[in-house]
């Protein structure tokens, strides 16, 4: 089945180019010019992937990412400005990647297939399954690998995709401190070439859905962060 992107661009242009060289690569795309109409297309679509731009006629794509970023669905934003506020205000929101305007086409479509194959056995509506062996993260915490869930308090806490992934990275490594660049090349691959901060950023997100206080994943300041051990008593 053909994998369908969302591209919500106003540059005609861009747009156009972008379509035509995913649809090429054998992708499915949808392509819209605003951010009412990118929401509106979202709900009927169901795109695996979304590309959107930040500067948009009627709203910009932070509001977009807000409103859309709700069932795990991948996130690409284009920005015009190298600007590192808008890159850390969209990977807050829930964005997985962003690329800076102009690019090369070729990259774009390597983020996109990098994306996809992250998210390509993660499935949003997790099916009711026979007891399987997990990970138990504190007291109140358990992480299922082959489902990719995390339950905290008996519910289901939803993660984007690179969030299980580098709370299951260091799950499988307690006690051992990484600095970013060590977390950014095993969880985002050495193709990754964004800014270090964008580790801080899941960090604090997965605190936030966890409520750690600094008791589950550490920081180690001046190098990085650890998980700590847990003695199930």
């Amino acid at each position: 089945m053909k994998d369908k992107i969302l591209l919500i661009e106003d540059d005609y242009s861009i747009s156009d180019a972008l379509s035509f060289a995913l649809r090429k690569e054998g992708f499915i795309t949808r392509q819209c010019f605003n951010g009412q109409d990118g929401i509106d297309i979202f709900q009927t679509f169901a795109p695996d992937l979304v590309i959107l731009d930040i500067m948009l006629p009627d709203m910009n794509g932070f509001d977009v990412c807000r409103k859309i970023n709700y069932n795990n669905t991948p996130i690409i934003m284009l920005t015009a400005r190298n600007d590192i506020v808008d890159k850390i205000l969209g990977l807050e929101l829930g964005a997985d990647d962003y690329i800076t305007k102009p690019f090369d086409i070729r990259e774009v479509i390597t983020r996109i297939k990098v994306a996809l194959r992250r998210v390509s056995n993660y499935s949003t509506t997790i099916q009711k399954q026979e007891e399987t062996p997990f990970i138990k993260l504190n007291s109140s915490i358990k992480l299922f690998k082959k489902q990719r869930k995390v339950i905290f308090n008996e519910e289901e806490v939803k993660l984007k995709p690179r969030e299980f992934e580098l709370l299951l990275f260091l799950s499988q490594n307690r006690e051992i401190v990484f600095n970013r660049e060590t977390l950014l090349d095993k969880v985002w691959g050495m193709d990754y070439d964004g800014d270090s901060r964008t580790v801080d950023i899941h960090i604090r997100r997965l605190r936030s859905k966890l409520m750690d206080d600094n008791t589950l994943i550490e920081t180690i300041f001046g190098v990085g962060y650890k998980m700590r051990g847990y003695d199930e008593k």
